[in-house]
């Protein structure tokens, strides 16, 4: 057989360039990695110096928390308020419209339940994690997966069932349930069996609730819910483990006494004194002495601009931009008005404006910064204000250009400049010279309407972001509470009294001016379509059927307005329909609120798309909350990382999404709260955000009776944060020492919730199991004890310097794709292991025992040269499954494993795969781990791709499925198509989960062109049968593909 070398170079490729390329796999990511570290230690609170009030609640139990205590919760949590609020009028009334919503609620519990203390109503009970029904094909699957009796169509449920006898002696008994008996019938006949077959003392036990404690966890069975639908349970038949629960008791009342859980209902202000509690929005309320947007026959004009403080210009921007020391800049101000991400008419700016001699010392001070415009400055619009909709949006950027560049832009219209400006890259390396004729020092957003729907008039002072790019419609319209930042004073028209938008049907007037418009429009049509019905009709089925990604041509709008009565009987529809209706035009807006109170019902996933960036409109996103109650916990925890994510969409503060989030976590702490909590921590040290995100977390920790159980979450993760960067700093032969002694000096509670999991319930550590991973940021492997004793350790990796953003979105799709494939009747094994983000650059991932790399399997088999070798990974499986039926079931695993996570990794076009982030566990189960890059985003070097094969799949796999000639592989190619097209079923929800995560900021999903992937890959338009044939070639190139043999080859020897 030819060596590898011999094989390699035969295919032109260079081993000896690739070895001197010691980062061949590895961008170097030093600068990234310390941007990241110093981003967390900016957010991060110093544990060495937390006062005694917070030590005291974090250290002691204590039944109920003072005013004062909630308040230090609060603080240490979100952090000194200062940092983050602005404490403005919205926000002091959205705390009061939160408060007064609450104590409404709270005051007609009380009519009914008066004695019952707030804090035994807002109490917790113990956490289930439940699963959705199952459907017939899962059903079946799971029911061959399980034994069951002659005769009988459901699976049967073992449990081994334990519990502590009078004698103080740790018993078990194994019993058996179907799968549709509820969780209390059969702690019920346990119970029973228990005291006639043992010496429990059922005397002693009145007032007595028994559940069940899945062994290990803090998670319970228990309630009207069936066996076959808690998600330990349903693992466990699925992977056919044995399922292992304990007997606890619990005081009757718990379950008896009445909760109180918050739904907080929407709050209208009325006046100064008064508020309504109704379903209505706050604009929807007469105010008495104001003035009807609709009666303005104005535009919308922004009479000044006067001037501009604290510009900062450093001597390294000059530099970049080209700017010579001494040289005059020029300025000038864009304003463009967006409605939902389009442009509501053209685009405005002032005249350029001379800042003389500006770059004579590092960075200009504030008192030689300030920029100002004289004469007249007036800008205005092509928008009449009686059309402006409640959402409008202006888009604030500051232009900049220099002395001899002045003469190529000073003439352009502000459209022009535009059209440079999306031309300008995105992002710019710091090595890279870069000139061009126009530059941005800063920018804001600002809605043109306040929180209570009243127009902006008079004077306002804007303090910008210190941004590089132009204002992103996008992006939250807040302002930045830095209060060094550039500022910008602008001047609106003044009325006698307040503007604000009305409610109800427009004025007459209005209505004709729509409808003259929509004739014209109709009249404009192609001559095929505007004269044939049936083509119309064709079009609009088109239109229906097209994914999420698809814009709308004028034609396709004109058609979903005219058929808008026939489609409010199609619940997908309304996405479409409301991407149609022309949002500048009152008539139109109203018609459309009209015809969406009486469309069909929407399912939670359909009623997700209205939540992207394009609905901005206040009702219509109401609208879409009001089916996402519908969600179980299940569903609703699938997609909460979007819904955080999406509050920055709303325009303000107070919304329906936020009080959604808000009522949900506090129904399910455990689940939805956790999570919800985490999300919302995670990016308190985006300034951007921070203000809403901390509002939320304020009243979710003044409610939630769990607080200090998050305290100690975060406090734990500060103290492990510290760690990290204690071991950091260490010289290399003394991390693990610096690690295992920085561990021992850490005070832990005895008890807390690790921030990865909510059952995952620790008392410490244990230090001599931990270590540090061998890798360039040095992640921790940590061990923590499980506060149950005698009980299974947790693992779990701590990482900083990794933004797991990216991470945690692919392992969600991962799971998304999991459930989708089982409720086809397809189990594939897949392992969305538990990741969770803490902070930025900060987080902890779960880890998957008995596992190994693929690489540490091959090394181990024959160093680098046995990547060309089919036997490795049968060989290592053969160490541990000796027995034949051990060894079949392997294959299965393996079979199928694989299978689902080559459509995964294909569908969602994860890059940077080789054989150090794909693993296999001892029971034949492969996994793939570090998600860095997706969408297509593949590994290059010098400019040519590393990764040419679709996904990794090599003869070493085929080996293990018998060559490919053989039934097994056959079977499992059929399988992965099956696969493939399940997914293809689903397409829409795959891209509306990532629409809803363009916010995020993460580099490779920034823009909707980037999910275009998705489009291409997944063969939208094509038959099934296209499909599969489509897929059987791409397996065939990536079992093909020598290059992928290279890369393991090169890995293993570099490392």
């Amino acid at each position: 057989m030819a060596s590898p070398r011999n094989i390699l170079q035969s295919k032109g490729i260079n081993i000896e360039e690739a070895l001197e390329a010691d980062d061949y796999f590895e961008v170097d990511a030093t600068e990234e990695f310390e941007r990241l570290v110093e981003s967390s230690k900016r957010t991060k609170r110093n544990v060495t110096e937390i006062s005694n009030v917070i030590n005291t609640i974090i250290f002691q139990e204590k039944d109920e928390d003072t005013e004062s205590d909630i308040k230090s919760i609060i603080e240490y949590i979100t952090g000194s308020e200062s940092h983050w609020c602005s404490n403005g009028p919205e926000v002091n009334e959205f705390r009061m419209f939160l408060a007064a919503s609450f104590q409404h609620e709270w005051d007609e519990f009380q009519k009914v339940n008066p004695s019952v203390s707030l804090s035994r109503a807002m109490r917790t009970l113990p956490q289930c994690f439940s699963l959705p029904s199952l459907q017939k094909t899962q059903l079946e699957m799971l029911t061959r997966l399980s034994p069951r009796k002659l005769g009988q169509s459901f699976g049967i449920v073992l449990l081994r069932i334990w519990y502590v006898d009078l004698a103080g002696c740790t018993c078990s008994s194994l019993r058996e349930f179907p799968f549709d008996m509820k969780a209390l019938e059969a702690i019920r006949t346990t119970m029973e069996r228990l005291f006639s077959v043992t010496n429990f003392d059922k005397s002693k036990n009145r007032g007595l609730v028994y559940i069940f404690r899945i062994q290990g966890r803090k998670e319970y069975v228990y309630g009207e819910e069936i066996l076959i639908n808690f998600r330990y349970i349903r693992d466990c038949v699925t992977q056919q483990r044995e399922i292992n629960v304990v007997v606890e008791s619990h005081k009757e009342t718990l379950f008896t006494d009445p909760l109180f859980v918050p739904s907080y209902p929407s709050v209208v202000m009325i006046d100064k004194n008064e508020l309504n509690f109704n379903k209505e929005s706050l604009a929807t309320v007469n105010h008495q002495s104001e003035i009807s947007l609709w009666d303005l026959n104005d535009n919308l004009i922004i009479e000044s601009i006067d001037s501009l403080q604290n510009l900062v210009f450093s001597q390294e921007r000059a530099k970049e931009e080209g700017v010579r020391e001494g040289d005059s800049l020029y300025i000038s101000i864009l304003v463009e008005v967006y409605f939902g991400g389009k442009l509501c008419c053209l685009p405005q700016m002032t005249k350029w404006v001379s800042c003389r001699d500006v770059i004579g010392s590092k960075e200009l001070t504030s008192s030689s910064s300030s920029v100002n415009w004289k004469g007249d400055n007036r800008l205005k619009f092509g928008l009449l204000l009686s059309d402006a909709p409640r959402e409008l949006k202006l888009c604030i950027t500051v232009i900049a250009t220099c002395g001899e560049r002045i003469n190529s832009v000073v003439s352009l219209s502000a459209e022009e400049i535009l059209q440079i400006a999306e031309e300008l890259p995105s992002v710019r390396k710091s090595d890279e010279y870069h000139v061009s004729p126009i530059f941005f020092l800063g920018s804001a957003s600002l809605q043109f309407f306040d929180y209570l729907a009243r127009m902006r008039m008079g004077r306002i002072e804007l303090n910008l972001w210190n941004t590089r790019n132009k204002a992103n419609p996008m992006s939250p319209s807040l302002m930045n509470s830095d209060k060094n930042s550039i500022s910008l004073s602008l001047v609106f028209p003044t009325f006698t009294h307040v503007v604000r938008i009305p409610s109800g049907k427009p004025p007459v007037q209005k209505r004709r001016d729509w409808e003259q418009q929509f004739f014209d429009r109709e009249f404009h049509l192609p001559d095929s379509l505007r004269k044939n019905k049936i083509e119309q009709l064709k079009q609009v089925k088109r239109i229906l059927s097209s994914d999420p990604l698809s814009k709308l041509t004028p034609s396709d709008e004109v058609l979903l307005w005219k058929y808008r009565e026939e489609l409010v009987l199609h619940p997908k529809a309304l996405a479409k329909f409301l991407l149609a209706v022309n949002w500048l035009q009152p008539y139109a807006v109203y018609e459309a609120y009209s015809l969406m109170e009486r469309w069909a019902l929407l399912q939670p996933i359909d009623a997700l798309e209205l939540l992207d960036a394009r609905y901005v409109d206040i009702k219509v996103r109401e609208h879409a909350v009001k089916f996402l109650d519908n969600m179980s916990d299940y569903e609703l925890k699938g997609c909460a990382l979007q819904l955080v994510q999406v509050l920055k969409h709303e325009p303000y503060h107070y919304s329906a999404l936020s009080r959604f989030l808000l009522r949900r976590s506090l129904r399910s702490p455990h689940v939805i709260g956790h999570y919800v909590f985490w999300y919302l921590v995670s990016e308190m040290g985006n300034s951007s955000i921070c203000e809403r995100h901390g509002l939320l977390l304020e009243e979710l920790i003044r409610r939630m009776p769990e607080r200090r159980s998050y305290l100690r979450q975060l406090y734990v993760t500060d103290l492990l944060f510290e760690t990290a960067l204690r071991v950091k700093d260490a010289q290399k032969r003394n991390r693990v020492d610096c690690l295992r002694e920085h561990l021992k000096s850490l005070r832990l509670p005895s008890r807390f919730t690790l921030a990865l999991h909510p059952s995952m319930e620790c008392s410490g550590l244990e230090i001599g199991k931990c270590n540090v991973m061998d890798s360039k940021k040095f992640p921790l492997w940590l061990v923590f004890r499980n506060y149950q004793k005698e009980e299974e350790p947790f693992y779990a990796i701590f990482k900083v310097g990794d933004d797991l953003r990216q991470d945690l979105l692919t392992l969600q799709l991962l799971e998304l794709m999991d459930s989708l494939w089982k409720s086809c009747g397809l189990h594939l094994h897949i392992i969305p292991y538990g990741c969770v983000a803490t902070g930025a650059g900060v987080g902890m991932i779960e880890v998957v025992l008995n596992s190994d790399t693929i690489a540490n399997i091959t090394r181990k088999d024959g160093g680098a040269q046995a990547a060309f070798s089919e036997e490795p990974l049968m060989n290592w499986l053969r160490h541990f499954n000796r027995e034949r039926q051990d060894v079949e079931r392997c294959l299965w695993n393996f079979l199928y494993s694989v299978a689902g996570y080559t459509v995964a990794t294909y569908v969602l076009g994860i890059g940077d795969r080789h054989n150090d982030n794909i693993m296999l566990r001892q029971d034949g189960t492969l996994f793939h781990i570090d998600f860095g890059h997706f969408l297509g985003n593949f590994k290059t070097k010098f400019g040519i791709k590393r990764e040419t094969a679709p996904f990794i799949f090599t003869p070493m796999y085929a080996y293990m499925l018998g060559g490919q000639s053989s039934p097994i592989y056959l079977y499992f190619v059929d399988v992965a198509c099956q696969a493939f097209n399940v997914v293809r079923r689903f397409s829409s929800t795959l891209m509306i989960h990532f629409l809803l995560m363009l916010s995020t900021g993460i580099p490779e999903l920034q823009k909707v062109e980037d999910i275009e992937w998705l489009r291409s890959v997944l063969l939208i338009g094509r038959t099934d049968e296209e499909a599969k044939e489509h897929y059987k070639i791409q397996i065939s190139l990536a079992i093909a593909n020598i290059r992928t043999l290279f890369n393991d080859y090169i890995h293993i020897m570099t490392h």
